[in-house]
């Protein structure tokens, strides 16, 4: 995308606050709702990762992927080890010091982390996506490099539907989400995805807008209510979550000065990734904070994920102004 677009700036954002209320849900039907957007948006943003992968300088866009690469892998790297600082601290508050030495002494959490993205022991759970999107990364390197983009025409269809087979699987059966929360099932195939728009948008821009919105209406209503009301048994969301990525996305390539609200737009562009980051650190400090409150255990349920967001946006906001107060003093210097 060569110019920032704002339609897609304000699904970031939505996207982003979808993906707090995963990991600290409201009750009942509703904390299935809302969960639903955060899954959707972990697939959203895997699409948009993809599609900047697209160019026709392979040349060029090998070298601009090796940048992606080396800057997920440093992002990834420095808030891996705040959070290992965090932790400690956390637990040592909470006299569990030894769980926190024993995950770091043990070989096997090494491989985990390594293997699976499985950075669950010291709180950093969610960042999987960082450790699949590294090796989506490497991976798209060498398709692009080498001009396999017939590959990547076979290899799209064959992994989304081992995405659909999996992920329905893991949230029919509650098995381990580790079977798909990885670069294999939660990344490459939507990145793929992404890099086939990429490549068909000049067919796509054939496409009615109006056709897009609707497709992205229904689908996202098809995504809450396979969600809440599972099939036989079944939870078929993933189907109706790829469509809804696809769909949102489209149309934001074809409409993308479209701002449905300025304020969140722009929040979206300066700030989702702070939120992503920092939010389990605020989830985890809140829940200590406001269980000490005189509340009742319902209230408390409804309060946390509330409180979540709000200041898990706040502090995104309080960490864009250092970052960018920063810049300007390096600039200047």
């Amino acid at each position: 995308m060569d110019k920032r677009n704002h339609f897609l700036d304000f699904f970031r954002f939505i996207a982003a606050v979808g993906i707090i209320l995963v990991h600290i849900k409201f009750r009942g039907a509703l904390g299935s709702v809302f969960a639903s957007v955060g899954l959707w948006g972990v697939a959203f943003f895997a699409v948009i990762s993809g599609y900047a992968c697209h160019g026709d300088n392979r040349e060029v866009m090998s070298a601009k992927i090796l940048k992606r690469l080396r800057r997920t892998a440093v992002t990834t790297a420095l808030t891996l080890f705040c959070y290992a600082v965090f932790s400690f601290f956390f637990m040592k508050n909470l006299d569990q010091a030894d769980l926190w030495i024993q995950g770091f002494t043990d070989p096997w959490s090494y491989l985990r982390m390594v293997i699976f993205g499985d950075f669950d022991f010291f709180y950093a759970g969610t960042f999987w996506y960082l450790a699949a999107l590294i090796y989506s990364y490497v991976i798209f390197y060498f398709l692009v490099r080498f001009n396999h983009k017939k590959l990547i025409y076979i290899l799209t269809p064959v992994t989304l539907i081992l995405r659909i087979i999996v992920d329905t699987y893991v949230r029919s059966f509650y098995v381990s989400w580790h079977m798909s929360a990885n670069w294999l099932i939660g990344v490459l195939p939507m990145m793929l995805l992404g890099y086939v728009i990429a490549d068909q948008k000049e067919r796509l821009e054939k496409i009615s807008v109006s056709f897009l919105i609707s497709g992205s209406v229904l689908s996202a209503a098809a995504v809450m209510t396979a969600s809440c009301v599972k099939l036989f048994g079944f939870d078929f969301s993933q189907v109706f979550i790829i469509l809804c990525a696809a769909f949102v996305f489209i149309t934001g390539i074809r409409k993308p000065d479209l701002y449905i609200c300025k304020p969140i737009a722009y929040l979206g562009k300066e700030d989702s990734l702070y939120i992503y980051l920092i939010h389990v650190i605020v989830i985890l400090l809140l829940r200590n904070i406001l269980s000490c409150l005189p509340a009742s255990k319902n209230a408390l349920c409804w309060l946390l994920p509330a409180a979540s967001v709000i200041f898990s946006v706040l502090t995104a906001r309080l960490i864009s102004l250092a970052i960018k107060a920063a810049r300007n003093i390096f600039a200047k210097s």
